[in-house]
């Protein structure tokens, strides 16, 4: 059940990340092409942190209840 959740989950919080990226580099950036290219590169690299968070909990073994 955790690997559903946490495929969709990901998914939406992916989609979310990715339209206020969008949204933000265009009202920052309007004219200036390098700069806003450096922003996406930046921005694109950020999200690794909490995706490799994600991964751990989304693949982490299940613990017995009797502990």
């Amino acid at each position: 059940m955790r690997k559903l959740f946490g495929y969709f989950f990901g998914l939406f919080i992916l989609i979310i990340y990715i339209l206020l990226i969008v949204r933000l580099g265009d009202a920052i950036f309007p004219m200036h092409a390098a700069v806003e290219m450096l922003f996406y590169a930046v921005t694109g690299l950020i999200w690794i942190f909490p995706a490799m968070w994600f991964i751990r909990w989304w693949y982490k073994p299940k613990q017995p209840n009797n502990q």
